[in-house]
């Protein structure tokens, strides 16, 4: 088993924790001590699928045993490493028959002995078949709710997500707002540059509005070349300003492809939740408030009319 490096913060390396499932039981088989917490930690680790719960159930378990202030996990599509400013670290990145499963760290304020750095190595062991099977879970949901070319939300995940969005903004009285947006002339971009260049311009449409909202605003792809954004906690006013940015950015910043320049546009329509809305209606304002600007000459924004 590859031994990990112990960083105080600055310079905080991660080794990989490799295994498959022979060395797995293997391992298990071979502990002197701890053999039966590892047992009983990996049964209840294979008792769910929910990769968030099997992850908190890893923690309850181990964090008083070692006294530490924190796990971080993160999957293997996270871009960031894990840091912790000012604190002890240990980090590893899981692997299993070659697939990796991400990266995980225990954090606290005193130093890890070689003693426990020994005893944390054996339970990851127990925690890489469960991961495994709770990641392969997750990614098929994961794939379920989002458009494979643009990697936001579709329209079958569309429906629950405004459903349940729209309850909370009625039941606690707080603004929402639906913005729906029309790449303009897509069609002419397919025609003149070809199909993969009109992927392309879908894709780099996305991360002109992913550059523009919070975390918290969510898009999803409705058709073709449409798509919504779903904006909590937002008044008229708010949307609209967005919107002006987010039109602003498209039309400012050309798609590259193939060498080439492709320079679009794009239309918008804005509705405000009311009380009495159901998720057609709330749809259809922002629709209806869209061909208004696609009929007004394109390249606006046009609100539902209050």
């Amino acid at each position: 088993m590859a031994h990990p490096t112990l960083s105080i913060v600055k310079g905080s390396t991660s080794s990989a924790l490799l295994h498959n499932s022979e060395q797995i039981s293997k391992t298990i088989d071979n502990l002197n001590a701890d053999k039966q917490l590892l047992l009983e930690l990996s049964n209840k680790l294979h008792s769910t699928l929910d990769l968030e719960q099997m992850i908190t159930l890893f923690k309850l378990e181990i964090t008083p045993i070692l006294n530490l202030d924190d796990i971080i996990y993160h999957t293997p599509d996270t871009a960031e490493a894990i840091a912790a400013k000012g604190r002890h670290m240990l980090s590893y990145q899981l692997v299993l028959h070659k697939k990796n499963l991400g990266e995980i760290a225990l954090i606290r304020r005193t130093r890890f002995t070689a003693k426990e750095q020994n005893f944390i190595e054996k339970i990851l062991v127990a925690l890489l078949s469960p991961l495994t099977n709770a990641l392969d879970h997750y990614q098929a949901i994961h794939a379920s709710l989002h458009d494979p070319l643009t990697g936001t939300f579709n329209r079958f995940a569309m429906e629950s997500i405004f459903s349940r969005e729209m309850e909370l903004s009625q039941r606690n009285q707080t603004p929402l707002a639906l913005i729906a947006l029309d790449i303009d002339f897509f069609k002419q971009v397919n025609d003149t540059y070809g199909h993969a260049c009109g992927d392309d311009v879908l894709k780099h449409l996305t991360e002109c509005v992913a550059q523009c909202t919070r975390n918290t605003d969510v898009m999803f792809r409705y058709g073709g070349e449409e798509f919504t954004l779903l904006l909590n906690n937002t008044a008229l006013k708010g949307a609209q300003e967005l919107a002006e940015r987010i039109r602003h950015s498209i039309e400012q910043t050309p798609c590259a492809c193939n060498g080439k320049s492709i320079a679009i546009t794009a239309s918008m329509g804005i509705s405000i939740l009311n009380q009495h809305d159901t998720r057609d209606s709330f749809f259809e304002r922002a629709d209806k408030a869209l061909y208004q600007a696609k009929s007004n000459g394109r390249n606006q924004v046009v609100s539902e009319s209050l």
